[in-house]
């Protein structure tokens, strides 16, 4: 379903800025203060479909033109396993019951079931055995000693975080479940065992620390699971509120998507809000305004969304999200400065071509890897890439 860092100039600058060079027999001259640089911005041209049939509701495997979706929502990338001309990986969830995948850049961008029978059911066990229950989120790990990308998904419906023990296409694949107990939903924090959540939807892992982190939207809060334990990063279970601050003193609405920057900053949408969660706990609003459902670019507070679900950073430290409300994905710098990236917003439909005239259809799954976006449209059962 696999985040930005903004400072203030920092003492050092200043300091550079205003030292002075002593110079004998001659009187100081300041250093000339550096230019400051633009953040780069990726330019994107052009949406195509990768995967899927426009309509099409299914779950059939096969090349990515014949395969179909019901209703994909939570997506994540990564290369593939030995590609030699940047082919990717999406995970990908939805309403089929099981955890499917994508080969972008192979022939035919083939498109397959890495674990889940299409049963619906909330049960560990191997490609045979195993059942999934309505995934929601999913997130890229990493295996260290293999260095096989497999994934970690939530479960809305039963309330946990299960994994997908090795890669896709590894024989020896099983589903575990990571952390809660299976349709025991609740706010308990302690040993994965007995740890509970409550509709968990969007994930990401730190593939640096293990680190799982767990956008918890029943219990409208952030959690983290470390060391076989969860435990709450932000908010207070079962209070809902927009409010800044650090750990329990922070309210959120809706937490939903989840991503990480390269500062293992998380972003977080949260209804109709982009919120920043550093490592401790602290969080600040990006963009948007509470409570204030809308379509308008500009900056911070200024601009607004409609409902607001997956989200995305790229390597400059811009986040992407899906506008699902508006039809569209939109673009954050890291001055807060908010644009239009892809798609018509306010206009529903599954065109592809140039960036500005191409539509989407409740756009929910984001993910960034290798200067591409990929998009799981909800409501026209396709996969999206904007490049």
């Amino acid at each position: 379903m696999t985040m930005p860092t903004i400072r203030a100039p920092g003492a050092a600058a200043l300091l550079t800025a205003l030292s002075l060079t002593a110079c004998s027999g001659s009187s100081s001259t300041p250093t000339p203060k550096p230019t400051p640089q633009p953040t780069p911005t990726l330019t994107f041209t052009t949406v195509d479909t990768i995967a899927g049939q426009v309509g099409v509701r299914g779950s059939k495997d096969g090349p990515g033109s014949a395969a179909t979706f019901n209703y994909p929502v939570g997506l994540a990338a990564t290369g593939a396993a030995g590609a030699t001309n940047g082919e990717v990986m999406l995970y990908i969830a939805g309403l089929t019951e099981n955890i499917r995948y994508a080969q972008v850049g192979y022939a035919g961008d083939p498109v397959g079931t890495a674990i889940g029978r299409g049963e619906s059911g909330s049960v560990d066990g191997d490609a045979t055995t195993a059942k999934v229950r309505a995934p929601q989120g999913i997130a890229v790990g990493y295996d260290s000693p293999a260095y096989e990308a497999y994934a970690y998904w939530t479960e809305d419906d039963s309330c946990v975080v299960r994994k997908l023990t090795a890669y896709p296409l590894n024989g020896n694949r099983k589903a575990v479940t990571v952390a809660g107990q299976p349709y025991a939903c609740g706010a308990a924090d302690g040993a994965v065992g007995s740890a509970k959540f409550n509709r968990p939807v969007g994930i990401v892992a730190n593939t640096r620390t293990g680190e799982v982190f767990v956008a918890d939207t029943g219990n409208r809060t952030l959690r983290r699971i470390s060391a076989n334990a969860v435990s709450t990063l932000a908010g207070v279970a079962g209070q809902s509120g927009s409010a800044d601050g650090v750990g329990g003193a922070a309210r959120f609405t809706a937490p939903s998507g989840l991503a990480m920057d390269r500062q293992e900053n998380l972003y977080v949408t949260d209804s109709v809000t982009v919120r920043k969660v550093t490592a401790t706990g602290e969080v600040s609003t990006v963009a948007g305004t509470p409570g204030t459902t809308g379509f308008r670019n500009g900056k911070g507070s200024e601009a607004q969304f409609g409902r607001l679900s997956g989200i995305a950073v790229d390597e400059n430290g811009t986040v992407y999200v899906a506008d699902t409300g508006n039809h569209c994905i939109r673009r954050i710098i890291p001055d807060g400065t908010v644009s239009t990236a892809a798609g018509l917003c306010g206009v529903a439909g599954a065109a592809d071509g140039n960036i500005n005239a191409a539509t989407f259809d409740k756009p929910v799954g984001l993910a960034y890897h290798g200067k591409r976006l990929y998009v799981s449209d909800s409501t026209s059962q396709t996969i999206r890439r904007i490049r």
